[in-house]
């Protein structure tokens, strides 16, 4: 019986680029893949005669020479050169063997991201933590059965997930070895699936989950709550959970290290002459003290008022920077004032010294001079 054309098999031209032959090999791998085509026999033996083109198409010493001798190439004994278990179950279920065969499979971790306040992070928090998890069936005990029935052997693979065949190809005698088709790889039949996880085993389910979290944590700081993530299956370990820490913007304050910073904007007489404010912090009311010709700009530093450090709990301090309050609009009284202060202070405003009223000696000359 003649060979089937390895080119007509997958549907491509002589050619054909390897990103053509790649995409028409996963097209045809997924249509007639056996656990697609449960219900046709022939399906199976197609697929591996797609896996068969592929491995010779894909490999360009291979494709030469089939191109050169067609299926006339003589018989050699060598491995494979495909890596097709891992390559084959990477390609379309995004995992390796070791996620489709018989054998321990650890759970996947999982993350949750959340948001403190400054506050929270002052005194420490208790939090509930909500997740999104794959555990084990409570119906079933992660058997995949039925409460009363149990999963038979495969008939197939005999309980081992996995079968072992031999091929003739044009570059030799190939012995393979991949996951069983009929068990996919579990080793194990269930003939009455459990009604709750449909036989697979674990569901997903929403979980709280409480956590301590201490006084003076920073952004992005990560907790790892051991065995809270996915559940294992057939003995492997449960994943972890890890969970990653936020600070939300604060109105008043930022931080910076252990540090709080705050705005303080004073009029001019508070700042030329000091005074007592009251202010807010973290820890309430604090009558802050504006010494004497605070200039604007400077950080009057308050001790022991920011946030405390996560390992020896000692507080930073709180820096409080000082800006000038301009009014909106000056009275007459106080633009009078004003201009004393200038005065006083030897600060000569050109723009009010050619409006001021001249001297009486002044006067009189000018009145002499419009008289001649």
């Amino acid at each position: 019986m003649r060979k089937p054309d390895y080119y007509e098999v997958l549907g491509v031209g002589r050619d054909a680029s390897p990103e053509e032959i790649k995409k028409a090999y996963r097209k045809l791998a997924r249509k007639y893949h056996p656990d697609v085509n449960r219900d046709d026999p022939e399906a199976e033996e197609r697929f591996k005669l797609i896996n068969e083109a592929y491995q010779v198409l894909s490999d360009p010493e291979a494709r030469a020479l089939y191109d050169r001798f067609g299926h006339n190439v003589p018989t050699a004994t060598m491995g494979d050169p495909f890596e097709t278990v891992e390559g084959l179950f990477q390609m379309f279920f995004g995992g390796g063997v070791s996620a489709s065969t018989r054998g321990a499979v650890d759970g996947a971790d999982r993350r949750v991201d959340i948001t403190l306040t400054l506050e929270e992070v002052l005194h420490g928090v208790e939090r509930a933590i909500e997740v999104e998890r794959l555990r084990l069936c409570s119906r079933c005990k992660g058997l995949g059965a039925e409460p009363g029935t149990t999963p038979e052997r495969c008939p197939e693979c005999h309980g081992s997930g996995r079968t072992r065949f031999t091929q003739t190809t044009i570059l030799g005698t190939i012995t393979r070895v991949e996951p069983c088709q009929r068990c996919r790889g579990e080793g194990e039949i269930i003939r009455t699936p459990c009604r709750q996880c449909k036989g697979e085993k674990r569901v997903l389910q929403r979980d709280t989950i409480p956590l301590t979290i201490p006084p003076g944590v920073e952004e992005e700081t990560v907790f790892m709550l051991r065995g809270e993530g996915d559940s294992g299956l057939r003995g492997g370990s449960d994943g972890n959970l890890y969970v990653v820490i936020h600070l939300a913007p604060h109105p008043r304050f930022k931080r910076v290290g252990n540090d709080l910073i705050t705005q303080l904007n004073l009029s001019f007489p508070q700042l030329m002459l000091g005074d007592e404010i009251e202010i807010e912090t973290l820890d309430g009311q604090y009558t802050l003290q504006v010494p004497e010709l605070t200039e604007p700009n400077r950080e009057l530093i308050v001790e022991g008022l920011g946030l405390p450090d996560s390992r020896t709990g000692r507080r930073g301090n709180l820096r409080v920077r000082i800006g000038l309050k301009m009014p909106k609009k000056l009275t007459d009284a106080q633009r009078q004032l004003l201009r004393q202060y200038a005065e006083a202070s030897g600060i000569r405003l050109k723009k009010y010294a050619e409006a001021e009223p001249a001297s009486f000696l002044e006067q009189l000359k000018r009145s002499l001079r419009r008289e001649e």
